[in-house]
């Protein structure tokens, strides 16, 4: 799958194996990951975009486990594809305890059949024009 940018834009990796797979989502569950303490949740959803923001240009959507009920559980953001098959950009703007915005660069890999991903979460960065962001999305490789 992918490589990681340089030291200072060094991404947490996390690897997901989808578990269940219904007509407009797939489940996946972590099996692997750089850090225990996750940045974003064991379980998540992509999800068939529903129109529900002004996005542009995505199909699916990522959606975090953060309750119990999958309807009200977090909206991360649209997964933006690019030249690459299978690789897919977008950002989360989180909020932290003290009230200050950050913004995360994720980058998403499936493998051909959909059964994998891994998702590399650039915590608190986010690139500020897109040349830096193709500079990013061109050092992972595809099958």
């Amino acid at each position: 799958m992918g490589s990681t940018g340089n030291a200072k834009t060094k991404p947490y990796r996390y690897f997901y194996k989808r578990n269940s797979v219904l007509e407009f989502y797939s489940v996946y569950e972590v099996i692997a990951g750089t850090e225990k303490n996750l940045l974003i949740t064991e379980i998540l959803r992509i999800e068939k975009f529903r129109e529900k923001s002004k996005s542009k240009n995505i199909i699916d959507y990522l959606r975090l486990r953060t309750t119990t009920n999958w309807e009200t559980c977090e909206l991360i953001t649209g997964l933006r594809p690019t030249s690459k098959r299978g690789l897919f950009y977008g950002d989360w703007l989180k909020t932290n305890a003290l009230g200050n915005t950050a913004k995360h660069l994720l980058i998403f890999q499936f493998a051909k059949d959909k059964d994998f991903m891994f998702v590399d979460v650039y915590r608190g960065f986010y690139p500020k024009n897109k040349a830096a962001l193709k500079n990013i999305i061109s050092t992972y490789k595809t099958n």
